[in-house]
């Protein structure tokens, strides 16, 4: 269901499931009638539906996944495409996430849709800025929202200190438009997790065992429990 709420001249608000491409076409069809211009989109849809690959119906949820996260990132870019190229100088945000650079245990779902949008977006970013269409990608941590309360990391004394926020989120996604940036990661100190990878890949991978995969699955369950 795609329904326009009515706002002033400056603002409104269109809801759409971006799984679905013709919701998407109706929705950029809509700001083009309203505004007749994009300066900025931001792709920021995104979930997460994991059930373990010895289960029943773990595929069902990979492509549903993959159907927001990745494709209704790249089905909106083309939809919007024709008027970013119209207002050039312009600026595409996708927000992905560090399960976008580090694949987070117990999550392949989430992991490959973002680990997508990563390397689309990058690849993206160099086709279309001379173009003056500028790419960029926001990658944040871990942030509690109504979709992904994280329950269990928000529980744990030490991990619960690593947590980003939805204010820093839009701060970055303010800072790579302002700034022409390709890039951003929040907080940026996660920038340093994708060392152990590169350099100590068996310690990496001892970590993500350890501890990374068991406070997902711990995560999962309380969700379920709720």
């Amino acid at each position: 269901m795609l329904a326009e709420i009515a706002g002033s001249d400056r603002h409104s608000y269109v809801v759409a499931d971006v799984s679905d491409p013709a919701q998407i076409e109706r929705l950029a069809a809509t700001v083009s009638e309203r505004y007749g211009r994009c300066d900025v989109l931001i792709n920021n849809a995104g979930f997460s539906k994991e059930r373990p690959w010895d289960e029943p119906g773990a595929l069902s949820d990979l492509e549903a996944v993959m159907a927001t996260n990745f494709y209704g990132v790249v089905r909106c870019t083309a939809a919007f495409m024709p008027m970013l190229l119209a207002s050039a100088p312009s600026n595409v945000v996708n927000v992905a996430s560090v399960a976008g650079r580090l694949a987070m245990g117990g999550a392949p779902a989430y992991s490959a849709s973002k680990f997508a949008v990563v390397g689309w977006s990058e690849a993206l970013h160099f086709q279309m800025r001379p173009k003056g269409v500028f790419v960029s990608l926001v990658e944040p941590g871990i942030v509690p929202t109504e979709g992904f309360p994280a329950k269990a990391i928000v529980g744990n004394r030490l991990l619960r200190h690593t947590m980003g926020t939805t204010e820093g989120v839009s701060k970055a996604i303010q800072d790579v438009i302002a700034n022409r940036k390709m890039q951003r990661m929040t907080p940026r100190w996660y920038y340093l997790l994708q060392i152990p990878r590169l350099l100590m890949p068996a310690v990496y991978r001892l970590a993500q065992r350890k501890v990374v995969a068991p406070i997902y699955k711990r995560d999962k369950e309380q969700s379920y429990e709720d």
